[in-house]
């Protein structure tokens, strides 16, 4: 790694609100890590955070089933108004796992990600993403502070 790459992420951790610890982040890109987070700011490989966002939405029927209708309707090929009334029936997870049994998530996921980025699913802060390269490699921070 480049001294100048070293200070790049010196003065980006020192440009956040949260201030993370440079060191221990450069630790784990030396360990090539896909995704960790230091200090309330999350890192994730960007050759992996489709399949880690995948696997975050897989985990939470409820949250994947919270989607809006007309967004579930186009990803799904289901009327509008029977997810509607789903949704009215706050039965959030049983489009979750519908949208499992249909083997929709890769493209849901492809869909909500080409929409509202990735800030949204990874910061609950204020759904901000930066983008770092270090060392031919780029990674997506997530500062949620």
């Amino acid at each position: 790694m480049k001294y100048s790459e070293i200070k790049a992420i010196k003065d980006y951790c020192e440009s956040l609100h949260s201030q993370p610890d440079y060191r221990e982040i450069l630790e784990n890109i030396i360990d090539s890590t896909d995704d960790f987070e230091v200090d309330n700011v999350r890192f994730i490989k960007s050759d992996s955070i489709d399949k880690i966002q995948q696997e975050e939405l897989k985990d939470d029927l409820y949250l994947l089933g919270c989607f809006n209708s007309g967004f579930l309707s186009d990803i799904l090929g289901i009327d509008y108004d029977v997810l509607d009334t789903m949704r009215e029936a706050e039965a959030f997870e049983a489009i979750g796992k519908l949208i499992l049994s249909l083997d929709k998530l890769k493209d849901l996921q492809a869909e909500y990600s080409s929409i509202d980025g990735y800030g949204h699913h990874f910061n609950s802060y204020d759904h901000s993403e930066d983008e770092f390269e270090i060392s031919n490699v780029s990674y997506y921070v997530f500062d949620n502070q």
